[in-house]
């Protein structure tokens, strides 16, 4: 099980030249953001293509408001996989296998509440939008539908965190790609209702990522058992898929600020977004269309930063500190490389991508170069932030985090982006961006140099 990943890994997170490590076991997650991004960008570009621009605006603000939904439990895994992390570099193969029994019955109960709570509220929140009334019904439509995804949904991200915190980045790339390639081909099927199938409209798009994000689940166990890796809790071990009130005690500590934090990200986005659709369905369409984009030019940092948590982890462990002011600056070095060469990828392109959302000419695409010429140029800077954070949380410190981004979120981008439009108009919202993202990672380097992160005992 564990011990057979830890005697047989070949990811050298522990020893070895630390750049190349994380670019090595980086990639594979790098890859399947890439994948679930195209995905995306390809239900985005079908629903604007069969259903209209306006439409896209209806997919966008459903997803930020799942992934508030998200964002608690999202904190469990992230919790989860630190704790496997620094077990499988201590060499405690049973408290990593308690944590992956608790973590998993965890993620079945927590996707189900959740669903429950996606279907009572979304009406409410919707309205809070302030979304155009010629698309609130289908954005209540496509939220409901793919709420439902929910439960399988937290189970296969809650089993990938913890395959690639025991080391294991290959199985998680292997079914992710099966789930891609799944959605990718169900996604037109069920829009448009070709050979002979229904015509779902926007609800086909919520129902292809269910369908594929259930066969791609089912079949990684099957395999996760057939070659017996970590999370193949077997008779001797079930019993630890029975939660552990002291385990999910100490995994809801850290979980709780790791929620929190993607909710003070994620909910000061949905403010945003209500800024923004205030604006017109114009100004909205074009926001919505330049935020598919984002997605790409943030896809190092997310990898990155994630095998930068993995690496530190399994360090702390270890208690090999002196590698980590090395994870630190290479790998922050390599996130705000490889995101600034995205950025001027996409900047390049000029309106070439973003028309595969928007027609030609239209004032919607104007707007959407408008908000990429100012935007684009934050994420670098917030790739400091996303790096330095991952080496604190590896050491199971969570709340830092919290405080940093509700502050830069909440105190910065959110005022900046409501009072300057009086001087400044709708581009007072996308400079809010960089103004925010700079001020993030002042403060977290700050806290990462001078902070007490280092003195937090092992979990």
């Amino acid at each position: 099980m564990i011990n057979e990943v830890v005697k047989n890994s070949d990811n050298g997170l522990t020893q070895g030249p630390i750049a190349v490590t994380l670019l090595r076991f980086s990639w594979p997650l790098l890859v399947t953001l890439t994948l679930h991004n195209i995905t995306g960008s390809w239900n985005a570009a079908w629903v604007s293509l069969v259903l209209g621009p306006s439409e896209l605006v209806a997919v966008v603000n459903a997803n930020v408001l799942l992934g508030i939904f998200m964002a608690f439990v999202s904190g469990f895994g992230i919790a989860a996989g630190i704790f496997v992390g620094q077990a499988i570099g201590a060499a405690d193969i049973e408290t990593a296998r308690k944590v992956v029994g608790s973590a998993i019955s965890f993620a079945i109960a927590a996707g189900m509440l959740t669903t429950i709570v996606c279907f009572l509220f979304v009406e409410s929140v919707i309205d809070f939008l302030q979304m155009p009334e010629e698309i609130r019904e289908n954005a209540i439509i496509y939220f409901q539908i793919f709420s439902l995804s929910l439960p399988t949904l937290f189970v296969f991200i809650f089993s990938t965190m913890l395959l690639r915190s025991a080391g294991d980045a290959r199985t998680p790339f292997i079914f992710s790609i099966i789930w891609i390639v799944l959605g990718f081909a169900l996604t037109p099927l069920l829009l448009t209702g070709v050979f002979g199938l229904p015509r779902f409209g926007i609800a086909g798009a919520a129902m292809s990522g269910w369908i594929a994000n259930t066969v791609a689940l089912v079949a990684m166990y099957i395999y996760i058992y057939r070659k017996n890796l970590p999370l193949a809790l077997r008779r001797e071990s079930l019993h630890y898929l029975r939660p552990n009130k002291s385990l999910l005690w100490q995994l809801a500590k850290r979980a709780i600020p790791s929620g929190a934090e993607t909710w003070a990200i994620h909910g000061a986005y949905f403010v945003l977004l209500s800024i923004v659709n205030a604006q017109g369905v114009i100004i909205a369409s074009g926001f919505a269309a330049a935020a598919q984009l984002w997605g790409y030019v943030m896809l190092p940092t997310f990898a990155i930063a994630g095998s930068m948590s993995t690496m530190a982890a399994q360090n702390i462990g270890a208690n090999q500190w002196g590698r980590i002011d090395r994870i630190a600056l290479q790998g922050c070095m390599l996130a705000v490389l490889s995101t600034t060469s995205m950025a001027v990828v996409v900047y390049s392109s000029g309106k070439l991508l973003l028309t595969l959302f928007l027609q030609e000419g239209s004032e919607a695409l104007q707007a959407a170069l408008d908000v990429n010429a100012v935007v684009l140029w934050a994420w670098p800077m917030i790739a400091i932030s996303y790096g330095l954070f991952g080496i604190i949380r590896a050491n199971g410190v969570m709340l830092p985090s919290v405080i940093i981004f509700a502050l830069t979120m909440w105190g910065v981008r959110l005022p900046f982006a409501y009072f300057m439009q009086t001087k400044l108009g709708a581009a007072a919202i996308w400079w809010s961006f960089p103004v925010a993202t700079l001020s993030a990672a002042l403060l977290t380097f700050t806290y990462y140099r001078w902070g007490k992160w280092r003195q937090q005992t092992l979990l």
